[in-house]
């Protein structure tokens, strides 16, 4: 068996010294000791001679890691809310635009059927007035205005020429009625309605012998 002898260096007293040994040797003793017992200097480590310090390093990367992925994932929270948000707010306004287009026809289409209304009312409180035999063409015409609904789909442009023709209609009627009331020696003259002008009577006196 190997006996084992432990030395106990730090019972060993400070000062070391050497004995019929020449200068080199000393120095070059001396270099060694003092290469053995001090710490390389900061420039030579490759990593820091503090376990804790590199322990504290990793965990710190592992919570930056965590940290990353947790903004990352917020981040793509908030863009889905803003763009969810977005959209709503896009289709609260294309809505809003279109029941005002719609709001703004219905009043279009019963401002006409007020219109209509009362064309009718006026037409037949003149055939009340006027008793005048009325044509073939005249009653089915009539017969076809009765039988249209109202909110029936026809255009804009039909209900205004007919708007027209009756308002023309109306100021014939307006004119021969005058015509056959008049007083003698007094002739009527008409001047015949172009582009939407109002109308004009001119009342012409004559004198009769």
């Amino acid at each position: 068996k190997m006996a084992v002898r432990i030395l106990d260096l730090r019972q060993q007293p400070e000062k070391c010294t050497f004995t019929n040994t020449s200068k080199e040797e000393i120095r070059y003793g001396e270099a060694f000791w003092q290469s053995v017992r001090l710490q390389p200097t900061m420039e030579s480590r490759l990593v820091s001679s503090d376990i804790k310090q590199r322990l504290g390093k990793r965990n710190a990367s592992s919570k930056s890691g965590a940290s990353t992925n947790q903004g990352a994932n917020e981040l793509d929270r908030a863009m889905n809310e803003f763009y969810v948000r977005a959209r709503t707010l896009d289709q609260i306004e294309r809505f809003q635009r279109l029941n005002k287009l719609a709001e703004a026809r219905n009043l279009d289409r019963d401002r006409l059927h007020k219109r209509r209304e009362e064309r009718i009312k006026k037409e037949l409180i003149s055939r009340d007035r006027v008793m005048k035999p009325i044509s073939c063409e005249e009653m089915l015409h009539h017969e076809a205005m009765a039988k249209r609904k109202i909110g029936e789909a026809y255009s804009i442009e039909a209900m205004l020429k007919e708007m027209d023709e009756f308002e023309l209609k109306m100021s014939k009627r307006h004119h021969e009625r005058k015509k056959s009331l008049k007083p003698p020696g007094v002739s009527t003259t008409l001047k015949k309605k172009v582009d939407n002008e109002p109308e004009v009577i001119v009342l012409v006196s004559s004198l009769e012998n």
